[in-house]
This record gives C-alpha cells, structure tokens and sequence, in this order.
C-alpha cells in the first residue's frame, strides 16, 4: 500500500493541565475526502495544526507522506495546501499582488486557475485585503492555498464565512478536485449537509477523542437508534462496546445509539424486542445530534 498522505498515531496535545487531544490515530490515503465534525473545543483545530506540525504533540507522532509533520522538507511543505480558521493574510497588499507573492514560492503555480477562482468567485483582486469582506477573504485565503495544486488540502471551516451561492461554488471545486482520486482533502465543518455531499469519510471528535472513524455509507448501514419502552433492555447478545450512547425519559423509556449494526444481527434480536420497541436508520446529522444529546 501506498504511503498515507497523513498519518496520526497516538496523537496527544495538552494546554497547561487541559487535555486537547488524547491518543488519536488515523490515516488517509490519496483520494480520500475526510470532513471532520465535533462541537467548539471538541479539539478540530488542535488536531489540524497538531498533524501539521504548527504546534508540538505532547505524544505520539503525526506524519505527512511518510515524514514527521515536525520535521518535513521542503518538497514535502510544498505538498501541502493549507486554509486556517481565521485567514493570515497580508492586510496592506492588494489581492492580486498577495497571490502573485505566494506564486512565486510554488514554480508550478497554476496561474489559469487562479484566474479563474477568482472570477468565477467574484474576488476583487484590485482590492487592498483590507477593505474586503470577510467572505472576500476567505474565498482569497481558499485560492492562494488551492493555487500551488496541492496533493495534500487541509481546511479548517473553509466555508464559515461564506455565502450559500460562495459555498456551493466553493464545494463544487472540491468535489472537481476529489474527482482526480489522487489528492487528499481534510477539512472541518459545522454544515453537516455539505460535509455529506463532499466527504468519503467522516471523522468525529468529541472531547479529545476521535469517536467515530468511517465511511459515510458506513454511517448510514452500520449506525442506529433503538428506542426502547419502559422496562425493556437491549438483549445479551448486542456487544456492549457497541453501545455509544444512552439516554432514559422522565417515564422509563431508553434511546440508545448503537454502532457495528447490520443484518445479522438485526434478524437476531428482532424476535426479542417487543412491538413497541423501534429501531431507526439515522442520517448523519442525527448522529451527530444523537451523540450530543
């Protein structure tokens, strides 16, 4: 097998006595498109600027095509494009001599598509970054991370300020990219529905940890809800550590959130459940909410 465009293994990030990551391990492989979900402070950015070596693990190793993130070359950093959560740009440059800067870090700078990002995206280049909105600047932020044709994208909320009309345009762009199956996109989000659209893979991360880890159609077969009625339990035969969350009403009645479901075991376990008890497919965003209930 190939060598993972990013790699993490027992990744772990404390802040003073806070503990940000704990223990995270993933990899992705080219052609994958990974949206990263999880409420604020679940520990999105952390993990993004950890793996890219902007700040130092506690433990563990985060690696990019096959070297330590905190080390890499050159040619490995020019491999990499990257869209912070709030931009860096250069406030005093306008838009067109900012891009034109960044060219000439990356000799293989696709100057046509940039163009036409920027026109398609209605970006004034002729604009100081100073005087552009804050959707403006993220769309800029986007292109001079997109120009260089990484073979590794990493978005922290690219969309967070953009526009539906901005956000369709800017999703279509990614699934242009993904389509190529050699390039690799990370990104992280709070629209679910745009996460749905683009992603292969989605990883969530709840308080440090990376709870879930898996397909999209995976999510939708392999995730459900069971609503059970006052007194009734899930049966001896369904793995506890499959159990991912619980919850009981004010009258007895549990909802459980069960992971590693499929056929099998549904024909199983049907016989045991009263005609009250119901069992529910979720769509990704009910997991999430689910999960944070």
């Amino acid at each position: 097998m190939t060598v993972p465009a990013l790699e993490l293994a027992a990744l772990s990030k404390r802040f003073d006595a806070n503990t940000v990551l704990k223990s995270v391990s993933a990899s992705v492989h080219a052609g994958e498109v990974i949206g990263l979900l999880g409420l604020n402070g679940a520990g999105k950015t952390t993990l993004l600027e950890t793996a890219l070596g902007f700040s130092l693990p506690n433990g563990g190793t985060a690696s990019i095509f096959g070297q330590n993130s905190t080390t890499m070359n050159g040619a490995t950093k020019a491999r990499i494009g990257f869209v912070p959560q709030r931009d860096e740009l250069l406030e005093g440059m306008k838009g067109a001599s900012y891009l034109a800067l960044i060219a000439e870090f990356y000799p293989a700078w696709n100057h046509q598509l940039v163009a036409r990002l920027a026109n398609e995206w209605a970006v004034p280049l002729d604009t100081r970054i100073n005087k552009l909105s804050v959707g403006q600047r993220q769309k800029l932020s986007i292109i001079s991370a997109l120009g260089h044709e990484p073979d590794l994208i990493i978005l922290d909320e690219p969309v967070a300020s953009l526009d539906p009309v901005a956000r369709r345009q800017f999703l279509k762009e990614l699934v242009d990219i993904a389509s190529s199956q050699t390039r690799t996109i990370v990104f992280s989000t709070h629209i679910v529905s745009d996460l749905e659209r683009v992603a292969s893979r989605v990883w969530l991360m709840q308080d440090g940890n990376l709870s879930i880890d898996a397909g999209i159609d995976d999510l939708k077969e392999n995730f459900v809800r069971i609503q059970l009625p006052a007194g009734e339990q899930l049966p001896a035969s369904i793995n506890q550590t499959s159990v991912l969350h619980s919850r009981r009403d004010n009258k007895g009645a549990s909802t459980v959130l069960l992971k590693d479901w499929n056929n099998y075991l549904e024909q199983g376990v049907n016989s045991t459940f009263s005609k009250d008890t119901q069992i529910e497919t979720l769509s990704l965003e009910d997991l999430f909410l689910e999960l944070h209930a």
